[in-house]
């Protein structure tokens, strides 16, 4: 952990997380000390630098170094990178934006990250199983022809991105809008450790801070801040991923967006850009082939396929945020779950024994039966593809009567 983190740290607590923060003024007008000098900087000399409000100037009059520290000791305990502004981890185009972030917290390796061309994929959190399927695989294309994945790790959308590109063997990274400590969307946290064993996972909120609704809209900025290029599939007209949009455009960074139902409401945002000008997306090519020759060392066009036919993902294997299902009341007990209808394999075997006494939550699955996470939804799919399970709304998984 670099000497100067501590006052980066210190420098974010005291001026809060928010996209209006001018931190590019703010860091310019104190030179290579950054945040160090405005720690050390007089009361007079913070204010005649000209970059500082009288709010803030008295936040940082009363801002405690001890934070800092507790923070620091925190992410060291947790195994956590700080990324600031002058490391060589920090993700080097977020630098062009005025509002960059002054901390970042992560868990996982930025070295490949930063070395790759970035792209971001978002999209609703309601999205439809079809819309999930060309994600993924949109996503795989992607990391095959050379890019990493940038998205937020929410239901729906972006998890079938992450998905998609850690199936190709690819690296990928998320971006969360609440702290490190957390207890954010428990039914992704086998992903987010995937992600963060093939990438990263980062944050520029310290601690719990919780994942209150205002903290999205700021952490789109750095989504669309790291990517050259921000892809949406299916967003609403009011939809978040089109804030993230936003952000891309007011960046200079190139937006893209997959066509969908005319008249289908939740398509609605995406068609919307695309009339604005926004490129659209048929496949992984007509994304590629604006930076092929902007990038020529970092993609290899030979990977890109130009149709999204195969699947790189089980959409089933993707969490989307819907209303739960009601079951029609009936007076006739539900039919029991049958035996197989072929011979399974150990590992099936012992998922197939925790399913008799009825529905579970894949984390409960996991735990009964001790399997490791990749055997464990390979031998789930397969269950699933040969009719012997089914997944229900929240991730619970049940046995097919027979």
């Amino acid at each position: 952990m670099r000497s100067d983190d501590l006052y980066w740290v210190w420098l974010q607590l005291a001026l809060g997380v928010s996209s209006s923060l001018r931190t590019q003024e703010i860091v310019d007008a104190f030179g290579e000390e950054g945040a160090r000098g405005v720690y050390h900087a007089s009361e007079f000399e913070r204010r005649v630098a000209g970059v500082f409000t009288n709010l803030q100037l008295k936040k940082l009059q009363e801002a405690n170094l001890r934070q800092a520290e507790n923070v620091l000791e925190e992410c060291e305990r947790l195994g956590l990178h700080i990324l600031t502004p002058r490391g060589q981890e920090y993700p080097p185009r977020l630098l062009e934006i005025p509002n960059y972030p002054l901390a970042l917290y992560a868990h996982g390796d930025m070295g490949e990250i930063n070395q790759r061309l970035c792209l971001s994929i978002v999209g609703t959190r309601r999205a439809d199983r079809k819309s999930v399927d060309i994600a993924g695989r949109l996503s795989a294309d992607l990391v095959r022809a050379g890019c990493a994945i940038i998205s937020g790790c929410a239901l729906g959308i972006d998890s079938a991105a992450h998905w998609g590109a850690l199936h190709a063997g690819g690296r990928t990274l998320a971006v969360l809008g609440c702290g490190y400590a957390a207890d954010y969307l428990p039914e992704n946290t086998a992903l987010r450790e995937k992600i963060a064993q093939n990438g990263a996972v980062i944050t520029e909120y310290a601690g719990a801070a919780a994942p209150m609704a205002r903290n999205f809209p700021i952490r789109n900025r750095i989504i669309s801040g790291i990517s050259v290029g921000t892809i949406v599939v299916e967003a609403g007209e009011r939809s978040g991923s089109l804030i993230t949009a936003t952000c891309a455009a007011e960046q200079g960074r190139d937006v893209f967006a997959v066509p969908g139902d005319a008249f289908g409401s939740t398509y609605t945002g995406g068609n919307k850009l695309i009339r604005e000008g926004a490129k659209p997306v048929f496949s992984a090519v007509d994304v590629l082939e604006e930076y092929e020759m902007i990038y020529p060392g970092l993609l290899n066009m030979r990977r890109a396929r130009r149709d999204l036919e195969r699947a790189a993902i089980a959409p089933e294997r993707v969490v989307v945020q819907s209303a739960p299902k009601r079951r029609a009341a009936s007076a006739a007990a539900p039919p029991a779950p049958g035996k197989p209808t072929r011979p399974l394999n150990e590992a099936e075997e012992k998922i197939a024994r925790a399913l008799r006494a009825g529905p579970l939550h894949i984390d409960a699955i996991a735990k009964q039966t001790g399997l490791p996470f990749g055997a464990l939804f390979a031998a789930l799919t397969t269950l699933e593809i040969d009719g012997i399970a089914a997944q229900m709304p929240g991730k619970l998984y049940e046995l097919k009567p027979t």
